[in-house]
């Protein structure tokens, strides 16, 4: 007999089980390390874009279009930039990420029976050993650099991580699939992360530091901010005395260590995309996991009850895609809450 759908709670929400800190850019100087910081410069650009000139999609007249591409009407900005200093050549990047086990049961769920759902669902897949795939996954992200973004393209780029005492460097190829899985200390450091994440232990705490280099003086990428009414580029900084210190938000190095998901149908073209509810691939501008397709979080979630009993029927290390991308959603954290019933 197959399993009944399930209702949505009205309220569902998981707290997240990867708690990654804002990142710092810095640059070392003999045994010091100082801040690569953020300032300000003024640049005069020319008018390059689409519409001023194509207005409507056609194209303006003679005397329209001499006044619009007129050198004297520079596009002047007052921007942020961030450059390493003269005579550097490397940059770092540091920042801390805690690994809990929050996903085994919701964090707030106003239906009983529903969230003994969950947690059946949950203690199954750690029964099976899923959260050793997915501590993989994340291990991966973390030694691979994925979150330096656009800085990653340094060269002899160098990964420290350390936790409980015990201090890991990885030498990072270019290719974000590399296997460094034969490291000494990669198997430890994989299964503390798994415990971690599974409960069985307590929370793993890792401060994880890059090292690259870019070339004299070259320009450093942090995250930008977004400011109201503020057209003018703003780079995330933290203020350290008198001058602003580059820095990477916490929600894009997340973004880059939940980068796991390849079990959607889009594999072969957008490869790697992070977990997200319908799988949006933000640099296409596209959902690869929509509900006509069946399968987004909250396809799943209704069908609950049918994962868990595959789960359950599963052998260890061999579970389906689909309860993969289930847990890697609860691990992700969010508001998950059905639609409220009409009285």
């Amino acid at each position: 007999m197959a399993a009944a759908k399930l209702t949505l709670p009205s309220m569902l929400n998981y707290t997240r089980s990867i708690i990654p800190s804002n990142g710092v850019f810095f640059y070392r100087e003999g045994d010091q390390e100082k801040p690569i910081t953020v300032h300000q410069q003024t640049v005069r650009g020319t008018i390059a874009n689409y519409g001023n000139v194509y207005k409507n999609d056609k194209q303006q007249s003679e005397s329209d279009l001499a006044k619009q591409l007129d050198p004297a009407n520079a596009n002047i900005q007052r921007i942020d930039v961030c450059y390493l200093p003269d005579a550097v050549e490397q940059f770092c990047l540091r920042f801390s990420v805690t690994f809990a086990a929050h996903s085994l049961a919701p964090g707030a769920c106003n239906d009983t029976e529903y969230a003994k759902a969950l947690e059946q669902f949950a203690q199954a897949y750690r029964e099976k050993d899923g959260y050793t795939a997915l501590a993989s996954r994340y291990l991966q992200n973390i030694i691979n650099g994925r979150w330096l973004w656009r800085n990653r393209y340094a060269s002899d780029k160098q990964v420290t991580l350390s936790y409980g005492g015990k201090t890991l460097v990885f030498a990072v190829a270019h290719e974000l699939e590399h296997d460094y899985s034969t490291v000494e200390g990669y198997a430890a450091l994989h299964d503390a992360l798994a415990a971690a994440l599974s409960g069985t232990s307590g929370v793993l705490r890792l401060q994880v530091t890059a090292a690259g280099v870019l070339g004299f003086g070259q320009e450093v990428y942090p995250s930008q901010e977004f400011v109201e009414g503020k057209k003018d580029k703003t780079l995330a900084a933290v203020k350290v005395g008198e001058v602003r210190q580059a820095a990477m938000h916490s929600q894009k190095i997340g973004n880059a260590l939940r980068t796991i998901d390849d079990w959607h149908s889009r594999a072969a073209d957008y490869g790697k995309i992070a977990v997200e509810p319908y799988g949006v691939v933000a640099q296409r501008a596209e959902a690869v996991r929509l509900p006509n397709s069946k399968s987004d979080l909250y396809s799943y979630l209704k069908d609950l009850a049918v994962w868990t009993e595959r789960v359950e029927a599963a052998s260890a290390g061999a579970l389906p895609s689909e309860a993969h991308y289930l847990m890697a959603c609860l691990i992700r954290g969010g508001v998950y809450s059905g639609g409220k019933k009409e009285k």
